[in-house]
Protein backbone atom coordinates (compact mmCIF):
# COMPACT_ATOMS: atom_id res chain seq x y z
CA UNK A 1 0.00 0.00 0.00
CA UNK A 2 1.33 3.42 -0.92
CA UNK A 3 -0.14 6.64 0.36
CA UNK A 4 0.25 9.92 -1.43
CA UNK A 5 2.05 12.54 0.60
CA UNK A 6 -0.84 14.98 0.14
CA UNK A 7 -3.21 12.51 1.80
CA UNK A 8 -1.59 12.82 5.21
CA UNK A 9 0.38 16.04 5.40
CA UNK A 10 -2.06 18.98 5.08
CA UNK A 11 -2.58 19.26 8.85
CA UNK A 12 1.00 18.57 9.92
CA UNK A 13 4.47 19.76 9.29
CA UNK A 14 6.24 16.56 10.06
CA UNK A 15 4.94 13.69 7.94
CA UNK A 16 6.42 12.20 4.80
CA UNK A 17 6.16 9.13 2.62
CA UNK A 18 9.17 7.01 1.70
CA UNK A 19 9.38 3.67 -0.12
CA UNK A 20 5.74 2.76 0.50
CA UNK A 21 6.06 3.63 4.19
CA UNK A 22 4.50 6.51 6.09
CA UNK A 23 7.07 8.19 8.32
CA UNK A 24 6.19 10.80 10.92
CA UNK A 25 9.24 12.72 12.10
CA UNK A 26 9.79 14.60 15.36
CA UNK A 27 7.23 12.50 17.23
CA UNK A 28 8.47 13.30 20.73
CA UNK A 29 8.61 17.01 19.91
CA UNK A 30 4.94 16.91 18.93
CA UNK A 31 4.02 15.02 22.10
CA UNK A 32 5.88 17.45 24.35
CA UNK A 33 4.33 20.39 22.54
CA UNK A 34 0.87 18.97 23.21
CA UNK A 35 1.67 18.93 26.95
CA UNK A 36 2.98 22.48 26.78
CA UNK A 37 -0.20 23.67 25.07
CA UNK A 38 -2.59 21.84 27.39
CA UNK A 39 -1.19 20.29 30.58
CA UNK A 40 -3.81 17.97 32.15
CA UNK A 41 -4.85 19.27 35.56
CA UNK A 42 -4.08 16.08 37.51
CA UNK A 43 -0.89 15.13 35.68
CA UNK A 44 2.16 15.29 37.97
CA UNK A 45 5.07 14.24 35.76
CA UNK A 46 5.85 12.91 32.30
CA UNK A 47 9.02 11.41 30.86
CA UNK A 48 9.68 10.65 27.19
CA UNK A 49 12.41 8.96 25.20
CA UNK A 50 14.85 10.72 22.90
CA UNK A 51 13.67 11.99 19.48
CA UNK A 52 12.58 9.39 16.94
CA UNK A 53 10.81 9.03 13.60
CA UNK A 54 7.59 6.99 13.60
CA UNK A 55 7.51 4.34 10.83
CA UNK A 56 3.96 3.11 10.22
CA UNK A 57 2.88 -0.41 9.36
CA UNK A 58 1.98 -1.02 5.70
CA UNK A 59 1.32 -4.77 5.75
CA UNK A 60 -0.21 -7.13 8.30
CA UNK A 61 3.14 -8.76 9.07
CA UNK A 62 5.62 -5.88 9.22
CA UNK A 63 4.92 -4.31 12.64
CA UNK A 64 8.17 -5.71 14.05
CA UNK A 65 10.18 -4.27 11.17
CA UNK A 66 8.51 -0.86 11.41
CA UNK A 67 9.11 -0.71 15.15
CA UNK A 68 12.73 -1.68 14.56
CA UNK A 69 13.06 1.17 12.06
CA UNK A 70 11.59 3.56 14.62
CA UNK A 71 13.96 2.35 17.34
CA UNK A 72 16.96 2.65 15.02
CA UNK A 73 15.88 6.16 14.06
CA UNK A 74 16.15 7.17 17.72
CA UNK A 75 19.72 5.84 17.82
CA UNK A 76 20.63 7.55 14.55
CA UNK A 77 19.04 10.87 15.54
CA UNK A 78 21.20 11.16 18.66
CA UNK A 79 24.94 11.76 18.85
CA UNK A 80 25.80 8.84 21.10
CA UNK A 81 28.03 5.77 21.28
CA UNK A 82 25.14 3.58 20.08
CA UNK A 83 25.03 5.51 16.83
CA UNK A 84 28.78 5.03 16.42
CA UNK A 85 28.31 1.26 16.66
CA UNK A 86 25.55 1.39 14.05
CA UNK A 87 27.85 3.32 11.74
CA UNK A 88 30.55 0.68 12.28
CA UNK A 89 27.99 -1.95 11.26
CA UNK A 90 27.23 -0.02 8.04
CA UNK A 91 23.87 1.25 9.28
CA UNK A 92 24.17 4.92 8.36
CA UNK A 93 20.49 5.61 7.81
CA UNK A 94 17.29 3.85 8.84
CA UNK A 95 17.46 0.48 7.04
CA UNK A 96 14.79 -0.95 4.74
CA UNK A 97 12.82 -4.06 5.67
CA UNK A 98 15.08 -6.15 3.43
CA UNK A 99 18.16 -4.68 5.09
CA UNK A 100 16.78 -5.61 8.51
CA UNK A 101 16.10 -9.15 7.31
CA UNK A 102 19.68 -9.42 6.06
CA UNK A 103 21.06 -8.07 9.34
CA UNK A 104 19.07 -10.59 11.39
CA UNK A 105 20.16 -13.47 9.14
CA UNK A 106 23.75 -12.29 9.52
CA UNK A 107 23.33 -12.26 13.30
CA UNK A 108 22.13 -15.87 13.20
CA UNK A 109 25.10 -16.86 11.03
CA UNK A 110 27.40 -15.36 13.65
CA UNK A 111 25.75 -17.41 16.38
CA UNK A 112 23.27 -14.97 17.90
CA UNK A 113 19.90 -16.33 19.08
CA UNK A 114 20.23 -19.80 17.60
CA UNK A 115 16.91 -20.83 19.12
CA UNK A 116 15.08 -18.05 17.30
CA UNK A 117 16.99 -18.69 14.09
CA UNK A 118 16.02 -22.34 14.15
CA UNK A 119 12.35 -21.46 14.65
CA UNK A 120 12.45 -19.33 11.50
CA UNK A 121 14.62 -21.79 9.53
CA UNK A 122 17.42 -19.22 9.52
CA UNK A 123 15.68 -17.52 6.60
CA UNK A 124 14.01 -14.10 6.44
CA UNK A 125 15.09 -12.38 3.22
CA UNK A 126 12.22 -11.68 0.82
CA UNK A 127 9.69 -13.40 3.09
CA UNK A 128 6.75 -12.09 5.10
CA UNK A 129 7.79 -13.87 8.29
CA UNK A 130 7.08 -11.94 11.46
CA UNK A 131 9.90 -10.89 13.75
CA UNK A 132 9.71 -10.24 17.47
CA UNK A 133 11.72 -8.92 20.39
CA UNK A 134 14.38 -11.64 20.34
CA UNK A 135 15.17 -11.16 16.64
CA UNK A 136 15.52 -7.41 17.21
CA UNK A 137 17.83 -7.99 20.18
CA UNK A 138 19.94 -10.47 18.18
CA UNK A 139 20.41 -7.91 15.41
CA UNK A 140 21.33 -5.17 17.90
CA UNK A 141 23.85 -7.38 19.68
CA UNK A 142 25.47 -8.33 16.39
CA UNK A 143 26.15 -4.58 16.08
CA UNK A 144 27.66 -4.68 19.61
CA UNK A 145 24.70 -2.77 21.01
CA UNK A 146 23.76 -4.14 24.42
CA UNK A 147 20.05 -4.77 23.94
CA UNK A 148 18.25 -7.15 26.30
CA UNK A 149 14.85 -8.76 26.65
CA UNK A 150 12.59 -9.04 29.70
CA UNK A 151 9.69 -11.49 30.04
CA UNK A 152 6.50 -10.63 31.91
CA UNK A 153 4.24 -13.65 32.32
CA UNK A 154 1.14 -13.08 34.44
CA UNK A 155 0.05 -16.70 34.22
CA UNK A 156 2.81 -17.60 36.70
CA UNK A 157 1.32 -15.40 39.45
CA UNK A 158 4.79 -13.98 40.11
CA UNK A 159 3.91 -10.54 38.79
CA UNK A 160 0.98 -8.65 37.34
CA UNK A 161 0.41 -5.91 34.79
CA UNK A 162 0.81 -3.20 37.43
CA UNK A 163 4.29 -4.55 38.15
CA UNK A 164 5.28 -4.22 34.50
CA UNK A 165 3.89 -0.69 34.31
CA UNK A 166 5.78 0.31 37.47
CA UNK A 167 8.97 -1.15 36.02
CA UNK A 168 8.47 0.88 32.84
CA UNK A 169 7.89 4.05 34.86
CA UNK A 170 11.14 3.45 36.76
CA UNK A 171 12.98 2.94 33.47
CA UNK A 172 11.97 6.33 32.08
CA UNK A 173 12.34 8.08 35.43
CA UNK A 174 15.87 6.76 35.99
CA UNK A 175 17.06 7.29 32.43
CA UNK A 176 15.60 10.80 32.13
CA UNK A 177 17.00 11.90 35.50
CA UNK A 178 20.62 11.19 34.65
CA UNK A 179 22.89 14.08 35.52
CA UNK A 180 23.77 14.82 31.91
CA UNK A 181 21.26 16.84 29.90
CA UNK A 182 22.47 14.97 26.83
CA UNK A 183 21.74 11.44 28.03
CA UNK A 184 20.17 9.16 25.47
CA UNK A 185 16.84 7.52 26.42
CA UNK A 186 15.79 4.69 24.12
CA UNK A 187 12.16 3.69 23.52
CA UNK A 188 10.98 0.29 24.75
CA UNK A 189 9.92 -2.41 22.28
CA UNK A 190 6.74 -4.05 23.63
CA UNK A 191 5.93 -7.49 22.19
CA UNK A 192 2.90 -9.71 22.68
CA UNK A 193 1.42 -12.53 20.64
CA UNK A 194 0.67 -11.26 17.14
CA UNK A 195 1.73 -7.61 17.46
CA UNK A 196 4.36 -5.22 18.77
CA UNK A 197 4.33 -1.57 19.77
CA UNK A 198 6.75 0.97 21.20
CA UNK A 199 6.57 2.67 24.58
CA UNK A 200 7.98 6.17 24.18
CA UNK A 201 7.15 7.61 27.59
CA UNK A 202 5.27 7.36 30.86
CA UNK A 203 3.08 9.64 32.99
CA UNK A 204 2.46 9.84 36.75
CA UNK A 205 -0.93 11.19 37.85
CA UNK A 206 -1.94 12.78 41.15
CA UNK A 207 -3.84 9.66 42.25
CA UNK A 208 -0.72 7.54 41.72
CA UNK A 209 -1.81 6.05 38.40
CA UNK A 210 0.86 5.44 35.79
CA UNK A 211 -0.12 5.76 32.14
CA UNK A 212 2.06 4.80 29.21
CA UNK A 213 2.61 6.62 25.93
CA UNK A 214 2.38 3.81 23.39
CA UNK A 215 3.21 4.24 19.72
CA UNK A 216 1.27 1.70 17.66
CA UNK A 217 2.59 1.18 14.11
CA UNK A 218 -0.85 0.38 12.68
CA UNK A 219 -1.65 2.68 9.77
CA UNK A 220 -4.93 3.84 11.30
CA UNK A 221 -3.07 4.97 14.42
CA UNK A 222 -0.40 6.72 12.35
CA UNK A 223 -2.96 8.70 10.37
CA UNK A 224 -4.80 9.63 13.55
CA UNK A 225 -1.57 10.83 15.11
CA UNK A 226 -0.51 12.84 12.06
CA UNK A 227 -3.87 14.54 11.53
CA UNK A 228 -4.73 15.64 15.07
CA UNK A 229 -2.13 18.16 16.09
CA UNK A 230 -2.29 19.13 19.74
CA UNK A 231 -3.84 15.81 20.75
CA UNK A 232 -0.77 13.61 20.40
CA UNK A 233 -0.48 12.75 24.10
CA UNK A 234 -4.18 11.88 24.31
CA UNK A 235 -3.86 9.53 21.33
CA UNK A 236 -0.85 7.68 22.77
CA UNK A 237 -1.95 7.52 26.41
CA UNK A 238 -2.92 4.07 27.74
CA UNK A 239 -3.62 2.93 31.29
CA UNK A 240 -3.63 -0.50 32.90
CA UNK A 241 -7.39 -0.75 32.48
CA UNK A 242 -7.23 0.22 28.81
CA UNK A 243 -8.25 -2.59 26.48
CA UNK A 244 -5.17 -3.67 24.59
CA UNK A 245 -2.88 -3.62 27.60
CA UNK A 246 -4.86 -5.73 30.04
CA UNK A 247 -6.10 -8.14 27.37
CA UNK A 248 -2.76 -10.00 27.31
CA UNK A 249 -1.15 -12.19 29.94
CA UNK A 250 2.35 -12.35 28.45
CA UNK A 251 4.65 -9.58 27.27
CA UNK A 252 8.26 -9.23 26.24
CA UNK A 253 10.13 -5.94 26.38
CA UNK A 254 13.30 -5.34 24.39
CA UNK A 255 15.38 -2.55 25.87
CA UNK A 256 18.78 -0.94 25.75
CA UNK A 257 20.84 -1.83 28.82
CA UNK A 258 22.48 0.95 30.81
CA UNK A 259 25.85 -0.28 29.56
CA UNK A 260 24.51 0.44 26.02
CA UNK A 261 27.38 -1.15 24.06
CA UNK A 262 30.17 -3.67 24.43
CA UNK A 263 33.53 -3.76 22.70
CA UNK A 264 34.19 -7.48 22.35
CA UNK A 265 32.00 -10.20 20.86
CA UNK A 266 31.51 -12.68 23.71
CA UNK A 267 29.68 -15.97 23.44
CA UNK A 268 27.41 -15.14 26.37
CA UNK A 269 25.98 -12.19 24.45
CA UNK A 270 24.81 -14.52 21.69
CA UNK A 271 22.25 -16.31 23.86
CA UNK A 272 19.07 -14.25 24.04
CA UNK A 273 17.32 -15.06 27.31
CA UNK A 274 15.26 -13.20 29.84
CA UNK A 275 17.77 -10.99 31.66
CA UNK A 276 15.09 -9.86 34.09
CA UNK A 277 14.12 -13.00 35.98
CA UNK A 278 12.45 -11.08 38.78
CA UNK A 279 10.60 -8.01 37.46
CA UNK A 280 10.12 -6.63 40.97
CA UNK A 281 13.85 -5.99 41.17
CA UNK A 282 15.27 -2.71 39.96
CA UNK A 283 14.76 -2.56 36.23
CA UNK A 284 17.01 -1.99 33.30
Amino acid sequence: MKLLESSITPNTGYSMVSANAVIITKVCNAVLKSYFNSWPRDLVKVYTCSPLDFHAQTMNWDCGYRNTQTVLSSYLNFDCVVRDHLFSSEILTTPTLLDIQKKIENAWMRGYDQVGGMQLDYSLKNTNKWIGATEVVAMMRSCRIYACVADFDYTSNQCDLNTMVQVIWEYFKNRCNKKSDHSFVAPLYLQHQGHSRLIIGAEKWINGDIKLLILDPQMRKALQFSQKQGEEANILRQSVITHGLNSRSKYQIAYLAQKEVYTDENEFTKIIIDELRHPRLKFI
